[in-house]
């Protein structure tokens, strides 16, 4: 890959590993086929991480570093990042009946 091209998101939070990977296949022509061959995974596996239905594991991600050149760290990282900003946050009124619940101590700083 090559390392002068920089990816400038303007929020991190709307990128995951399916856009990394599409960019990639994109960019330099390869199949989903053939990439999930080169990372030994099934082509079902590659479709639902595209689609974001599924999500890589830190192996997997070790091998697209191996096949690809980006950094391992970085795929997990944005997964988290992507899946972080699109869960519902849990509210005090979820367990209306339970007042400990999200109760913040008072050494926590959020």
């Amino acid at each position: 890959m090559n390392r002068n091209n920089q990816i400038v998101p303007t929020d991190l939070t709307e990128f995951s590993v399916a856009d990394t990977i599409e960019e990639t296949l994109s960019f330099y022509h390869i199949t989903q086929a053939e990439f999930a061959r080169r990372n030994r995974i099934s082509e079902k596996h590659l479709s639902q991480v595209l689609h974001r239905k599924a999500f890589i594991s830190l192996t997997v991600a070790l091998s697209i570093e191996e096949v690809t050149g980006i950094p391992a760290y970085m795929l997990p990282a944005n997964d988290t990042r992507y899946r972080l900003a699109h869960t519902n946050k849990p509210m005090p009124s979820d367990k209306a009946n339970d007042s400990d619940f999200l109760k913040q101590y008072d050494w926590a700083m959020a």
